[in-house]
């Protein structure tokens, strides 16, 4: 409860000051050695709608379909290693996306009114095994950018795709920003000189003189972007009818 009650202060002060600006609260937490194996069962276990990647594509369990999904309280999206953990109550929105090793814990309105996370939320996340008892969150208030960031040096990545990593909705974002997204994977194109690194050869839906369609995880796009062949990351390019 004491630790509630700092952060609670620490958001009245700067709310304060950044009235009107889009604000969240954003911290990273280490992901608990195994905890990602044994999620899908654990979210069974409670009766938590799930989002699956598979071999056929995204498969729901929990629920008719992804709006249903969600619609709900809380929700649970899984690709591989990467994960996205839901909670959403009134207009706050409490999320848990990472994988194997870090996470980032993002609550937010979609406003300029920050909240901390319900202790409901971290319960949940110690049930699912992703939260360890006693494990101490330091959230800092970030401010939502009105303009695409500025790409940083060496990131070889479209100005929209650096802005949907640091997104705190990642889905709201994908759909604003024109995105083609699965799950929580987007469509890209990377511009190659070579073959990519192994581990990121089973996202190549198709390759033809030096561009890559790629159906990748979110999370996933740094790397993508780092790969020494790769020199550009992009949406793929929309036709438009001539003359519309």
């Amino acid at each position: 409860m004491l630790e509630r009650m700092v952060v609670l202060g620490l958001i009245l002060w700067v709310g304060t000051a950044l009235a009107e600006t889009p604000t969240y609260l954003y911290g990273e937490i280490a992901t608990p050695p195994g905890a990602v194996d044994g999620l899908a069962a654990r979210a069974e276990d409670l009766g938590i709608p799930t989002a699956t990647f598979e071999a056929d594509g995204l498969v729901v369990r929990g629920a008719e379909d992804e709006g249903e999904l969600l619609g709900g309280r809380v929700y649970l999206y899984l690709d591989g290693a990467q994960f996205l953990v839901g909670m959403e109550v009134g207009i706050e929105r409490a999320i848990l996306r990472g994988d194997r090793d870090r996470a980032e814990l993002v609550v937010w309105t979609g406003g300029d009114v920050v909240v901390p996370p319900r202790e409901e939320f971290l319960a949940l996340l110690r049930e699912l095994g992703l939260l360890e008892t006693g494990c101490s969150i330091t959230l800092a208030v970030r401010e939502l950018p009105l303009k695409l960031p500025r790409v940083p040096e060496g990131m070889n990545l479209d100005p929209t795709l650096w802005a949907l990593i640091g997104h705190p909705d990642w889905f709201g974002a994908a759909r604003d920003y024109g995105l083609e997204r699965v799950g929580l994977r987007v469509r890209v194109v990377a511009e190659a000189s070579g073959a990519l690194a192994e581990d990121l050869e089973p996202y190549v839906l198709s390759s033809s003189a030096g561009l890559m369609d790629l159906l990748i995880p979110i999370g996933l796009l740094p790397v993508l972007a780092a790969d020494p062949a790769v020199r550009t990351v992009r949406p793929p390019y929309v036709p438009h009818p001539a003359g519309g």
